[in-house]
């Protein structure tokens, strides 16, 4: 009877895990390595509160500045207020079908008015269909204060963000 050493017992299941090994091993998947986990989307969407004016007459608001990556078109705005706010969102409606072109920005002033103190979390809807047909849909966020003197630094209403350092600035 033949028998079998024990090292191949142990050697030839590490063998086959070595070659398989993602990253590392012999066996590995064909194509680009430098997958995008998140992509970016080709309009940009940044919401800012703008306080009164009383000199103007310009009652405060809310600021949607949109800058396009890319050529849309149909792009269309859903403004989603919370209770305790009204405001005219025509401004955002006014034109059923919007197009923009690569490099384009715009801004919108939507007035908002707050029937108490408080803050608010706004949400801004867009949907658009990009030049080969497919249509996407995605939302800002923000906190709107109304009455009283603004916080100091930002708030985010459901989103994250990443401090950057910059490259200058030595790394520990």
């Amino acid at each position: 009877m033949l028998k079998t050493p024990r090292l191949l017992y142990v050697a030839l299941p590490l063998i086959v895990v070595a070659l398989v090994w993602p990253g590392g091993g012999l066996l590995r998947p064909s194509g680009d390595s430098r997958a995008t986990i998140e992509p970016t989307l080709p309009l940009v969407v940044d919401l800012r509160q703008m306080p009164a004016d009383p000199v103007g007459g310009t009652p405060p608001g809310l600021q949607a500045i949109v800058d396009a990556k890319s050529d849309l078109q149909d792009v269309s705005f859903t403004l989603i207020l919370p209770d305790g706010l009204s405001g005219d969102a025509g401004t955002l409606t006014a034109e059923r079908v919007r197009a923009f072109k690569v490099g384009e920005r715009r801004a919108f002033l939507v007035p908002l008015q707050a029937l108490r103190a408080g803050d608010f979390a706004i949400r801004l809807e867009v949907s658009f269909r990009l030049p080969d047909g497919r249509v996407l849909h995605t939302q800002q966020g923000m906190m709107w204060r109304g009455g009283g003197r603004a916080r100091e630094g930002r708030l985010h209403a459901g989103a994250y963000e990443w401090m950057g350092v910059p490259v200058a600035e030595p790394q520990p």
